[in-house]
């Protein structure tokens, strides 16, 4: 989701009244987009809250519950039908047009489907909105353009364009709407396309942006003007954790579990008077207690609170001029099996240095006829016995450990567990040493190359562990806690 900044220039004698609506073909109405954008930037004034909570649903999906309480704008528009049923038109969020959502649903207080505007209706408020701020910004209609080829309507035709395809690169189409020529005077260029410094030209750089990327989520809410609702969306939405697919080799420590996996969103805090998040982990994957949350800092009236699989913030009086991110880091527990796993390394680093140490002594015994060497003989057989053993118990270790509750602590430790299967393959490798090689100096070399790979092996498995050791604060987030205890809270009016 995107936000929009609320220092906008407000359109001045904005009225109060509502615009009725008779059917959905009326929504190209250029009052209708005008009314629905300015309540969008108002929204602060009449959403009193919301509250998101999102849940892993498996390894790819995200489950995003959000709940709005808030009155309906009186200058807002109303869409009424043939049966006399009146609807508010009520803009509540932006949904990404890059990040598709599957079982979407919106409900009001008493679980009833509530019905949207559909994406061409949003798009043609989208578009008279977009044509409302420029004119309002450049004093004046905007200009005709019959020299561009596609565009000669100016401005409006590029606006028709980004609302109603699907180009999702904001801040390209905003640089190439900048430096094509649409007749603009140069004092209206400056104010238009001019330094961020210029708060008009912020808001516009802004909305080409955001409204490039996203649709605006309208809904249809039986309720009159002035009145309290509370409207429910639950929507799964796509969620990629790794996103160096073009440098496999930066995901490495990532994959492994040496770096925790990132969770960051964009909360709309600045949208009602008071915000609520809530984020719960699956049994098995857990929050990261140097998650630096929300950033930048936090303002007063709030709390926070991080647990081991859940994270709460319930914040209120947001700076409007701030662009707030939550970042939460993910990692797997790393119970059970990795001790295991471990021990099982260490012993198979034993065998290998001692098949290494009693290379000499295991080629005579095996080259020699003679009976009385069944010392090195029994040595031999015995290591066979154990590598086999050692082998079969770390594969049973890791096929246990595979069948998780939960698909995204598999996508978590599927490195990790790829680095384990290589310790049977060292017991087999030194299996077949033992039978096959019939040289001390060859017996001696093969010991060598397989005691290396399993050091590395171990140090690979060691490593999380070792850098959440020295790394970890040691104790959870007790910050918030103790700000939970002497915050005043939310007030009971929001």
């Amino acid at each position: 989701m995107a936000n929009i900044s609320q220092d906008s220039p407000r359109a001045e004698g904005t009225r109060t009244e509502t615009l009725t609506l008779a059917d959905r073909n009326q929504f190209e109405d250029p009052d209708a987009g005008r009314r629905l954008g300015l309540n969008w930037l108002s929204r602060s004034q009449w959403m009193h809250r919301r509250v998101d909570t999102l849940e892993l649903i498996d390894a790819e999906i995200v489950r995003c519950k959000i709940g709005f309480h808030f009155t309906i704008p009186s200058n807002g528009v109303i869409l009424e039908g043939s049966t006399g049923q009146r609807q508010s038109v009520v803009p509540l969020m932006l949904l990404d047009k890059a990040k598709l959502s599957y079982r979407f649903c919106m409900r009001d207080s008493e679980g009833h489907t509530l019905p949207r505007l559909r994406s061409k209706e949003c798009a043609a408020l989208e578009f008279n909105f977009l044509n409302a701020i420029t004119e309002a910004i450049i004093g004046e209609a905007i200009p005709q353009t019959p020299w561009l080829p596609g565009l000669p309507d100016g401005l409006t035709s590029a606006f028709r364009r980004i609302t109603t395809s699907t180009i999702r690169d904001g801040e390209t189409t905003y640089n190439l709407m900048r430096s094509t020529p649409w007749g603009l005077r140069d004092e209206q260029h400056d104010l238009l396309f001019g330094e961020s410094s210029n708060p008009a030209s912020e808001f516009f750089r802004l909305s080409v942006k955001v409204l490039t990327e996203c649709h605006m989520l309208c809904a249809l809410v039986p309720g009159e003007p002035d009145s309290e609702c509370m409207v429910k969306i639950t929507s799964d939405t796509a969620h990629d954790w790794f996103l160096d697919r073009g440098k496999l080799w930066r995901g490495i420590p990532r994959r492994l579990g040496w770096v925790p996996l990132e969770f960051r969103i964009q909360p709309p805090v600045g949208d009602p008077r008071s915000y609520h998040c809530e984020f719960w982990t699956p049994s098995g994957v857990e929050i990261d207690s140097r998650s630096p949350g929300l950033t930048p800092a936090l303002p007063k009236a709030h709390f926070g609170f991080l647990s081991k699989h859940g994270f709460h913030l319930a914040a209120h009086d947001f700076s409007n001029r701030q662009a707030y991110t939550l970042v939460l880091q993910l990692r797997s527990e790393l119970t059970g099996w990795l001790s295991a796993t471990l021990a099982t390394c260490l012993v198979v680093l034993a065998l290998l240095w001692v098949g290494r140490a009693k290379s000499p002594e295991l080629v005579d015994a095996k080259n020699s006829t003679d009976a009385l060497s069944g010392t090195p003989l029994n040595l031999t057989v015995l290591l066979t016995t154990i590598f086999l053993a050692v082998g079969a118990a770390s594969i049973t270790v890791l096929a246990r450990s595979s069948s998780k509750t939960h698909a995204l602590e598999d996508k978590i430790l599927a490195a990790l567990r790829g680095v384990s299967w290589c310790i049977p393959i060292v017991c087999f490798s030194a299996v077949l040493i033992l039978f096959c090689v019939n040289s001390s100096e060859r017996m001696k070399l093969g010991f060598l190359v397989l005691l290396l790979i399993q050091c590395a092996i171990f140090v690979l498995l060691i490593l999380p562990s070792y850098i959440r050791r020295i790394t970890n604060p040691g104790h959870r987030v007790t910050d918030a806690r103790r700000e939970a205890t002497y915050s005043p809270g939310l007030s009971s009016d929001e």
